[in-house]
């Protein structure tokens, strides 16, 4: 089986690589054993994941895989057309926590927790935003690690073979005690808007792990963390626009955005118009 890895994104809080299998027979591999936990995204092709002789799952780019550190499993490739696949590595730390906020197990080795799950519509939508970022010349940080903490959560809650688990891990911690973890991140976001954010950076001023505060602000503010970033930023803009005559890309370039295009895009999307059409109209 030829095997090519390429990494697409790498960060304190996870690893991303792209991964292209193209076998050489339609037979099954030698017993491997997972090196680290690994969450496995299938995006073209196919595969079958054998984890005993009698009992295997073919994979397609609706599902998700868990491979726990140490598992055994084989794989093979039906048809002899391989498979595309994003690997996700997330730090021993955050995923220990992650799995624990979501579902109250230990890891993802836990009999608790099925192998593989059918991922939902708006998770597969949420899977080609997330490599529409991770394909793009100026990807954003951000937006990667909360999209991949977002994508990994429901799929850990949909291969939960007891949904009451997920149910009773949201309401351990408090709502006052969210909101204190949520304001401390605006407030950083509201003082430094133009700096390039981590999930994880914010994390830590929160006192709190990178995938509770994805899930949190959310709940609290109604806007994924990236998305408030964005919004900040085009607040600021607004009012240099307003009270100084600079030019669109000096603003742009100040105010936290990598290129003229890339704010002009995202002050369209949320004020309906470009910001030289607002310009114009200011002016009259």
């Amino acid at each position: 089986m030829l095997l090519v890895l390429k990494t697409l994104f790498e960060s304190e809080l996870l690893s991303i690589r792209h991964a292209i299998a193209r076998p050489a027979s339609t037979r099954c591999s030698e017993l491997r054993h997972a090196s680290a936990d690994v969450f496995l995204l299938p995006i073209a092709g196919l595969f079958a994941k054998h984890d005993s002789p009698r009992q295997h799952f073919i994979a397609n780019p609706n599902h998700a895989l868990f491979f726990g550190c140490g598992q055994a499993y084989r794989l093979s490739f039906p048809g002899g057309i391989g498979d595309e696949s994003l690997l996700f590595e997330f730090s021993p730390e955050a995923l220990s926590k992650l799995v624990t906020e979501t579902l109250g197990l230990p890891d993802l080795r836990s009999a608790a927790l099925n192998r593989h799950c059918l991922l939902a519509p708006a998770t597969l939508l949420e899977r080609e935003l997330l490599w529409r970022h991770l394909t793009l010349a100026h990807s954003k940080p951000l937006a990667i690690e909360e999209l991949s903490v977002s994508v990994l959560t429901k799929a850990l809650q949909t291969a939960s073979k007891d949904s009451r688990l997920a149910e009773r891990a949201r309401h351990v911690q408090s709502v006052t005690r969210r909101r204190q973890q949520v304001e401390v991140v605006k407030e950083a976001i509201s003082l430094r808007p133009m700096q390039e954010w981590t999930l994880t950076e914010l994390a830590r001023l929160a006192e709190t792990s990178p995938y509770h505060l994805a899930r949190i602000f959310r709940t609290e503010v109604g806007l994924p963390v990236h998305r408030y970033l964005i919004r900040t930023r085009l607040g600021q803009a607004l009012e240099t626009m307003r009270t100084q005559d600079q030019d669109l890309t000096t603003i742009a370039l100040d105010c936290g955005f990598a290129h003229h295009s890339h704010f002009s895009a995202s002050f369209r999307s949320v004020f309906g118009m470009t910001p030289s059409r607002l310009r114009t109209r200011m002016r009259v």
